[in-house]
């Protein structure tokens, strides 16, 4: 593998590593009253890394399998008018994430001590935090894993990106793999060391915890929404130059 290849894997791993799933949420877990469990959080960032890779792994056998037969019908009337489906479906979905009004509302209404209505993640967070030894904390676990993971799949355009860079590198099947699970791997290793940092200077940590947790809440829809929206736009003007001739 190139030193390009890798050096470009590596920082599209670091912009993934700032999402909701794989930072937002840890983070929030960290903040969990109680005792911290710290296994439960490494479960969680394992199940999200995991998840990543067994998408991954699809979508790169698509990309040998049919690569040519999609890039073939991307080139006709038909692809064009599907790309430009795609592109506006993108562009109005960029509207619809929460952008920084909504979190910085939320954190104010944390801060004077008003109910924050509570969502089925709130929820979920609670069953698979709460100390005790049941099969529903692992299932809750998990779940909150997978749905972190899953909502996040139309705003992973840096993980498409990788995907895209791995499909063309010149890398065996079971080399595209490794790589992968190592990017995935990077994904959730800034996560991975706040723990470690968290436990070994316990709850002393909780404020920088939280001033993170929040500066990422307020910024990252934001600037998913803007990254999804420019894309969308770009992609629906290029299909619409294919079919319109402008």
């Amino acid at each position: 593998m190139s030193l390009s290849l890798a050096g470009g894997l590596a920082v599209l791993a670091l912009i993934d590593s700032t999402s909701i799933g794989t930072l937002v949420l840890p983070i929030w877990l960290m903040l969990q009253h109680g005792r911290l469990l710290a296994g439960r959080i490494g479960a969680f960032l394992l199940v999200v890394a995991l998840f990543y890779w067994a998408m991954g792994l699809a979508l790169l056998a698509g990309a040998v399998t049919f690569g040519d037969q999609i890039e073939a019908f991307l080139t006709t009337e038909g692809g064009s008018w599907l790309l430009l489906l795609v592109g506006l479906a993108l562009f109005g979905i960029s509207w619809k994430i929460p952008g920084k009004k909504a979190a910085v509302a939320r954190q104010e209404a944390r801060k004077r001590g008003e109910e924050v209505p509570r969502g089925r993640l709130d929820r979920w967070r609670e069953r698979a935090m709460t100390d005790q030894r049941s099969g529903k904390s692992v299932v809750a676990l998990a779940a909150l894993a997978v749905l972190a993971a899953a909502a996040e799949i139309p705003t992973m355009l840096p993980y498409l990106a990788g995907i895209g860079l791995l499909s063309a590198a010149d890398l065996g099947g079971v080399a595209q793999a490794g790589v992968l699970f190592g990017y995935c791997l990077v994904m959730v290793a800034p996560a991975a060391v706040l723990l470690t940092v968290r436990l070994a200077v316990g709850t002393r940590l909780d404020g920088a915890l939280r001033r993170l947790g929040d500066f990422l809440e307020r910024e990252a829809g934001e600037t998913i929404g803007w990254l999804i929206g420019i894309g969308g736009a770009i992609l629906a003007l290029k299909a619409g130059s294919e079919i319109f001739g402008f």
